[in-house]
């Protein structure tokens, strides 16, 4: 069989599973609430999202969404393989297969997370009057019965809003719409991350020119990609708005660099985590001093002047969840073993640092041996290439070391990644979003009161063992093998030399003193 029969052969597969996933997590959808798909009150029978009330078994349901994430993760890891093989669908279909399937994802409830129901009411407590950086859900349901607000799912109900200014306001929008009806709320909230994430694709593609193949990577891997569909459309979670942002500052990058930098200050201000791509942005202007300065003063006034609008309180919410580790990560295992016999905040500290350090070695390591951007360079000083490979770069490193790490935060590194030459890379961020996101299945508190079907003492085993045992094996096993492949492609742990510079050259000035 000749290479484009082979990519051909796994591209007819690779779509078939693209739409085998996105059929599961709309059954799922559609039979209503569950311990997966959330319980929306006060709803209106002709408006998005459309379900029926079946009260579907949890492991049902589970197991459907289980296998959707297989299918899908399977799925893109087929895509990458019948692209290097020459497969050369037309475009514009494969557009409509991105746009259709998150269309039909955003027809129906959200899933997975109960997260999309506290931005509801974040949203609700501003619409009201409150200000959601100082007042929880259960500060105002204190005050007196709301449907929106008292929809919020446990452990959330006395948190405070930790997401930016733009994150807020669009959550404040949904609410003006959507009134006292949580499900018309939550579906505006859903309708914001279907378009954010259609943007960032289409914006991505325009950003790789003209090449044909480069235009059928990004769309298989970021527009039409299953796993960001589960993880963060069907979950409803702002970050897509965040990368939108940073995507445009990409755009705008190459010729307005203080108007990208007003727009990676927009991002930072939906969710400051996006903060890296202003990072590597600026390492890709590192040799121009005065584009750095107008990068970074855009910067600057757009998260000033916003985060101004809304206080400082709004920013200080933001930073508080540095100090958070996830469960699903390595880092939660070494937590929950050395505080055994160590103090708390001695071992939290420690895992910090490591996990900072792991952060930069990883980036260097990976800057060695990284692919190339497949944007190409219409100026010779065009910075959009590198800033593209930077962003990939550190974005697949942070997702690998941080403390608090979630699958739906892997829609910066899949963004960049899909603008990037294929490699090895590509497989290992599928087996660790594919995990991550079956990890979360379900990914609510099963003693919450809003979750229609109680979790089965089986279920809720075998769902803890997948969180805290399998899944941070497998994603130490991913950071292991993305350390070996850089290793092994010729990467050096400190491939600088200005150490060894200042070494010797301060032995020559101490003699000419002497």
């Amino acid at each position: 069989m000749s290479d484009l029969e082979l990519g051909r052969k796994y591209g007819r597969r690779a779509v078939a599973l693209y739409l085998a996933c996105t059929a599961l997590i709309v059954a799922v959808g559609l039979l209503g609430p569950s311990v997966v798909v959330l319980t929306l009150t006060n709803r209106h029978p002709w408006l998005p999202s459309y379900w029926f009330d079946a009260k579907p078994n949890d492991w049902l349901v589970s197991v459907m969404i289980y296998v959707a994430i297989l299918l899908g993760g399977y799925g893109v890891y087929l895509a990458t393989k019948a692209l290097r093989h020459g497969w050369a669908p037309r475009v514009d279909r494969l557009i409509a297969l991105g746009i259709g399937t998150t269309v039909a994802v955003t027809l129906v409830p959200p899933m997975a997370s109960g997260d999309v129901l506290i931005y509801a009411a974040y949203g609700r407590i501003m619409a009201l009057g409150g200000d959601p950086y100082t007042n929880s859900p259960a500060d105002t349901i204190r005050l007196g019965y709301d449907p929106v607000i008292t929809a919020t799912e446990r452990p959330w109900q006395g948190a405070r809003s930790v997401y930016g200014p733009i994150a807020t306001w669009v959550q404040w929008l949904s609410s003006l719409i959507g009134g006292d009806s949580a499900q018309l709320t939550v579906w505006m909230l859903q309708l914001s991350i279907a378009i954010s994430l259609v943007v960032t694709g289409l914006l991505l593609v325009k950003l790789v020119g003209k090449d044909l193949p480069a235009k059928r990577r990004v769309i298989m891997l970021s527009l039409a990609n299953p796993l960001l569909l589960w993880a963060v459309l069907a979950g409803a979670h702002n970050d897509s708005i965040a990368v939108m942002f940073a995507v445009i500052a990409l755009v705008l990058f190459r010729r307005h660099v203080f108007l990208a930098g007003l727009m990676i200050g927009v991002a930072g201000c939906t969710k400051l985590s996006i903060g890296l791509v202003g990072v590597a942005m600026l390492w890709a202007l590192r040799a121009d001093r005065r584009k750095c300065v107008y990068f970074c003063g855009g910067g600057a006034i757009a998260m000033g002047g916003l985060y101004a609008i809304v206080g400082l309180q709004a920013f200080q919410q933001a930073r508080s969840q540095t100090s958070f580790i996830s469960t699903g990560t390595p880092h939660k295992v070494l937590l929950s073993f050395f505080t055994l016999f160590l103090p708390n905040g001695l071992v939290r500290t420690v895992i910090a640092i490591l996990a900072w350090v792991g952060l930069v070695v990883l980036a260097i390591l990976l800057s060695q041996v990284f692919p190339k951007s497949l944007v190409p360079q219409t100026h010779p000083d065009d910075p959009t290439p590198a800033a593209i490979r930077y962003t990939a770069i550190y974005a697949i490193a942070w997702s690998l070391t941080a403390m608090y790490s979630l699958p739906w935060y892997d829609v910066i590194a899949w963004a960049a990644l899909a603008a990037v030459a294929a490699s090895k890379v590509d497989g290992l961020m599928v087996v660790r979003t594919t995990m991550l996101a079956i990890a979360y299945v379900p990914g609510r508190d099963p003693h919450a009161r809003q979750v229609a079907a109680s979790l089965s003492d089986s279920l809720d085993f075998f769902s803890q063992r997948l969180r805290d045992t399998l899944c941070p094996a497998i994603e130490l096993a991913v950071l292991i093998g993305l350390i070996v492949w850089s290793r092994r492609n010729g990467a050096q742990w400190w491939p600088y030399d200005w150490p060894r510079r200042k070494q010797k050259t301060a032995p020559q000035k101490a003699a000419e003193v002497g």
